[in-house]
């Protein structure tokens, strides 16, 4: 084996490995200022084919070329072998065949292209380099590349940190060789290594995913980000028994002759950092990255508020179906009306600021809820999904309709209450739109709708890139106008609207159009955004299961994958994050401060499990949320403190101090300290010398002249 290095701009090293015949074998070892990124004895490889079946088996360098600039380009002689089997799939499943495949190789252009890159993030310098690969071919079209390597600082992930907020992974792992990290969303965690037990594998960036990766060790700390994230979908694993940290990257893209990966920035910060200053410069990369895309798509940034979804229970009383909101039993018809008045003065009362109902646009219950299939007799099918089978993106008649959602609405921004509606980047198959456009759903790789886990006949993802976006915007628009509507909760953002491609269209995603759409919610007024996911164009709030090692099966729906537990003692990863969990096994004392850790790093838990079915919670519940709307307007800049003693947010005009611990500290003489809850002690300023100490489990306003 011939090992080439590739010099990229000052002090980054990338190493070529090359085959007997000058065959590309992957990249080996990579190096920034003398630091090992990535272990060198297992090569990081590029993979293509195309959704016919060509597998391209072998590369060979064609010749290296340098611009002025710096940028570096492989050129590569990529050969491709029809094997026969295509990606396509017929209704039943089975992977088609060609018949009459070709038996003799083809050949196209791959080119390896690597730049210098820097950035100047957290107050830090981070230098390293910027890649991608590119495909050109004159006949053949490729809609994916998958990159299939390992990152670990020095070489070995044992040792280091890996930092990652997602859905379904523990949003901190310590590298050890005998522990698990994964991303994959198992069905239970129980079910690892079983191909039974995967719900799914490669999960998209900024869906169900962190957009960017972050570890650290004593070599100092690594960041990779797209700065024109697409859609990427990955997996990111280190086995029990492993050293690698595997990274595999899938770039999906509409099928073209001309295909690249979306270029990667690999940056390293030299030097070891104490662990809360390394979360201080992953919350700057979070920032930074969904900053950058957000941006990218005219969108808002949305901060996490007390919110809180609405409880309920349902029962049918003949012809109609009748809800128990708020202690008053009710037609559905009548429902939000009820909630007016029995609802949401009790929120307000808890100091919650943002409150969604039940899906109340038209869907699968509200058009064939009441239907029985043997009034259609003994053939033929009946399928009725949940609310969550959309039909139109407007009030439905079967919740009052309009009028019912504008008094609603009403009532809850007289009390200061945001008001939210269900949206979903999925819909009902039945939904009559599709009868009329049958090329506005995503067509699977089995030539059906693509429904996911749940089936074509329960829900399909809709191809956003179709007329389906002027469609559905032109009613959200006349929602808001006509309703009154304050923001979306969007359910299912990763599984039902970022993981499928539509077959009937080349293969194309649905990322860049859904963040087209987020924009232009933006441009009607509607800038304030949740997901059921971890997505850059607004806050999440997802489901988790406290699992305490003894629940393994589902807890209200969430199996046990998604673990409560993770976050616990680290919440300061729960940065935009609403967790609705109902905590097991805990005591109220630990459960007040889990919520004060959370809250004291923008993060929150959800209102839902701390109130029951009449909204009575307990009093710190309704303190917390309001010294949270106090010190919000100033939490700007987060910085942890040293030994987990808690938290401080820099603002415009105060800085505010959440303090898990006594905290002594030393401020500008004179400053007024005013303590947002607790105790209710008048204001008071530092002395002369400045040291001040404030008691634990505080939320503290320094501010000069005096309080805001």
């Amino acid at each position: 084996m011939a090992h080439r290095i590739v010099r990229v701009g000052k002090g980054v090293e990338v190493e070529l490995l090359l085959g007997p015949r000058r065959e590309w074998l992957g990249i080996g070892g990579v190096r920034v200022g003398g630091v090992a990124l990535r272990d060198a004895a297992r090569p990081l490889v590029v993979r293509l084919d195309t959704a016919d079946g060509i597998l391209y088996t072998r590369c060979e360098l064609a010749g290296v070329a340098r611009s002025a600039k710096g940028v570096t380009e492989v050129r590569f002689r990529a050969f491709g072998l029809p094997w026969g089997r295509q990606e396509y799939e017929d209704e039943y499943n089975q992977q088609m065949v060609t018949v009459g495949a070709a038996r003799e190789a083809v050949e196209d252009e791959l080119t390896l292209r690597l730049a210098p890159a820097s950035l100047a993030l957290a107050g830090r310098e981070w230098c390293g380099f910027e890649w991608s690969v590119h495909l050109r071919s004159r006949s053949r079209r490729v809609h994916r590349i998958l990159v299939d390597g390992s990152w670990e600082l020095g070489g070995s992930i044992v040792g280091n940190t890996v930092l990652s907020q997602g859905q379904c992974n523990r949003p901190v792992y310590r590298g050890k060789k005998g522990t698990l990290f994964t991303t994959a969303c198992l069905k239970t965690l129980a079910q690892y290594g079983s191909p039974q037990g995967v719900s799914y594998q490669l999960a998209p960036r900024g869906g169900l995913l962190q957009a960017f990766d972050f570890q650290h060790g004593k070599p100092g700390m690594l960041l990779q980000y797209w700065p024109r994230l697409q859609a990427v979908s990955s997996v990111i694993e280190s086995p029990p028994g492993d050293t690698h940290l595997h990274v595999l990257d899938e770039h999906r893209f509409e099928a073209s002759r001309v295909a690249a990966s979306a270029a990667q920035r690999v940056l390293l910060c030299r030097g070891r950092v104490a662990e809360h200053e390394a979360r201080d410069a992953w919350w700057h990369a979070h920032e930074f990255v969904y900053g950058g895309i957000r941006e990218r798509y005219d969108v808002a940034a949305t901060v996490v508020r007390p919110e809180v979804g609405l409880k309920y229970s349902t029962r049918v009383d003949g012809a109609a179906l009748r809800m128990k909101v708020g202690g008053v039993e009710v037609e559905s018809r009548e429902v939000p009306y009820a909630i007016a008045e029995h609802v949401l003065p009790r929120l307000a009362k808890l100091g919650v600021r943002r409150f969604f109902p039940e899906v109340m646009s038209e869907s699968d219950v509200t058009v064939l809820g009441m239907k029985r299939k043997l009034d259609a007799g003994v053939h033929g099918d009946l399928h009725c999904a949940s609310v969550c089978a959309t039909h139109r993106f407007l009030p439905s008649a079967f919740w009052g309709g309009m009028e019912a959602w504008k008094a609603m609405a009403g009532r809850a921004r007289a009390l200061g209450i945001e008001i939210g509606a269900w949206f979903a980047p999925h819909f009902s198959p039945h939904a009559a739109i599709f009868r009329e456009h049958p090329e506005w759903l995503v067509t699977d790789v089995n030539t059906l709708p693509a429904g996911g886990g749940y089936g074509h006949n329960v829900i399909t993802t809709a191809d956003w890139q179709s007329g389906i976006f002027e469609w559905v915007l032109a009613d959200i628009r006349r929602w808001r106008e006509e309703g009154g509507l304050d923001y979306l909760f969007t359910d299912s953002w990763a599984n039902l609207g970022l993981v499928q491609r539509n077959y009937a269209a080349g293969m194309r995603v649905n990322f860049d159009a859904l963040g087209r759409l987020y924009g232009e919610f933006h441009r009607l007024g509607l800038a304030v955004h949740s997901f059921e996911g971890i997505s850059p164009f607004g806050v999440s709030r997802f489901g988790l299961a406290d699992l305490r090692n003894d629940l393994l099966g589902a807890a209200g729906g969430i199996v046990g994958q998604n673990d409560f537990g993770w976050w616990v003692g680290e919440e300061d990863m729960a940065f935009g994050i609403g967790m609705h969990v109902a905590p097991r096994k805990r005591d109220p004392e630990e459960i007040r401060r889990i919520a004060f850790r959370l809250m004291a790093n923008r993060g929150l838990m959800m209102a839902d499990a701390l109130c029951d079915g009449l909204y009575e919670a307990p009093a710190w519940v309704a303190e917390m949320n309001r010294a949270y709307e106090r010190a919000l307007p100033h939490m700007k800049v987060r910085r942890l403190l040293a030994g987990g003693a808690g938290v401080e947010w820099l603002g415009e005009d105060a800085t505010v101090v959440w303090t898990f611990a006594p905290l002594e500290m030393t401020a500008e003489p004179g400053v007024c300290i005013e303590r947002l809850a607790g105790d209710g002690a008048a204001p008071r300023r530092a002395p002369a010398d400045g040291r001040v100490t404030l008691p634990a489990w505080g939320v503290y306003r320094l501010s000069e002249p005096g309080p805001a």
